[in-house]
């Protein structure tokens, strides 16, 4: 795909001066917004100034290294400050059960986020990562960031793998530049892996690479495995993933010889230590709210009920249900936001009817 050149834009005194405050590392969206998708925004082509058209998907995965809940801390603040950008259509979060290379520290969560345009994540880029919130909350990670479009049809980031027993395989692979070898041929062990895979019965998706914000098709990152920012002319990448039904039917998938052989040919081909393949189920970038007026930051520990039963979701603790008195002297428990809307006040706890 054509390599749009973004120097003149992202290496400006803004960026530069977000890059030397943080340490250059990234920011991810995590915020839902429902918005029609138009459908020709798989079609990659250039946009105003240099920036490629339309919606993209970006894709954040996230190796925690500091302590669990204050990444979990840091990471509530940054999706409040955040839900005042536009930008985001849709947004999803994995966490991983398995990784090769080996997840290590307090486990790896990987964000999926839906921007309407790429200009639109650079607006946010520039707010908000010089804030302290953002600056913290990158302390505990180590993330790896790509922009990609997918190639099938099929591909809808708000219908993916979504339920608790679906598997997600996500893979960011890099392939060694030409020198006397055959990078083609190198793509295609991953493209036979994903044949392999469909006609065992799994779902597999392809994507187009965008340009990342230094001008060149591959990850950002200044953290990437610990060594520091990859280069354009170190590798060629690739990004795909698969969608299981359980982790039982992929267990049962790669046993089979044809896969085996594929996936293990794929391995061989890529540059390991720059190279992540991850397996993920579904989770959630919301904090729990609790009995108890007990917000925890761990979504692990949710146990969201039906019909106003069990803990509940919100974009930050500051949103959990509140007793909150409404007209004809109802009281209820809302969020803040909602209480406000609908014209009510928030009380100590509503009285016994």
């Amino acid at each position: 795909m054509k390599i749009f050149d973004l120097t003149s834009i992202v290496l400006g005194a803004t960026f530069l001066l977000v890059l030397h405050l943080m340490g250059p590392q990234p920011a991810i969206a995590q915020m839902s917004t429902p918005t029609d998708v138009p459908e020709s925004w798989r079609d990659i082509r250039e946009g105003v100034d240099g920036y490629p058209a339309g919606p993209m998907l970006e894709i954040a995965l996230r190796r925690t290294h500091g302590e669990k809940l204050e990444m979990f801390k840091w990471r509530s603040e940054f999706i409040s400050m955040l839900s005042a950008h536009p930008g985001p259509l849709v947004e999803r979060e994995w966490k991983s059960i398995a990784g090769i290379p080996e997840n290590s520290g307090a486990g790896t969560w990987t964000g999926m986020t839906l921007w309407d345009n790429q200009q639109s994540w650079h607006d946010m880029a520039n707010a908000l990562f010089p804030t302290s919130v953002t600056s913290n909350w990158l302390k505990t990670i180590n993330m790896t960031l790509i922009f990609v479009k997918p190639l099938d049809d099929e591909f809808d980031l708000r219908t993916l793998a979504q339920s608790g027993e679906e598997v997600l395989e996500l893979g960011i692979l890099a392939f060694p530049h030409s020198d006397g070898g055959d990078l083609d041929a190198d793509h295609m062990t991953a493209q036979s892996y994903l044949d392999a895979v469909e006609i065992a019965g799994a779902n597999a998706y392809r994507f187009d690479i965008y340009p990342n914000p230094m001008g060149f098709s591959g990850p950002y990152t200044a953290a990437y495995k610990g060594n520091g920012m990859p280069l354009a002319e170190e590798g060629a990448w690739h990004v795909y993933m698969v969608g299981y039904a359980t982790q039982a039917e992929r267990d049962e998938i790669h046993k089979t010889l044809e896969v085996t052989e594929a996936f293990a040919a794929m391995q061989s081909a890529v540059i390991s230590e720059m190279s992540d393949i991850q397996v993920m189920k579904r989770s959630t970038s919301k904090v729990c709210c609790q009995a108890g007026n007990m917000c925890s930051l761990d979504p692990g520990e949710c146990e969201v009920g039906i019909l106003g039963m069990g803990d509940t979701w919100a974009g930050s603790c500051s949103q959990c249900p509140k007793p909150c008195e409404t007209g004809n002297g109802i009281c209820s428990n809302l969020s803040p936001s909602i209480c406000n809307a609908v014209g009510g006040k928030q009380v100590a706890a509503c009285s016994a009817q």
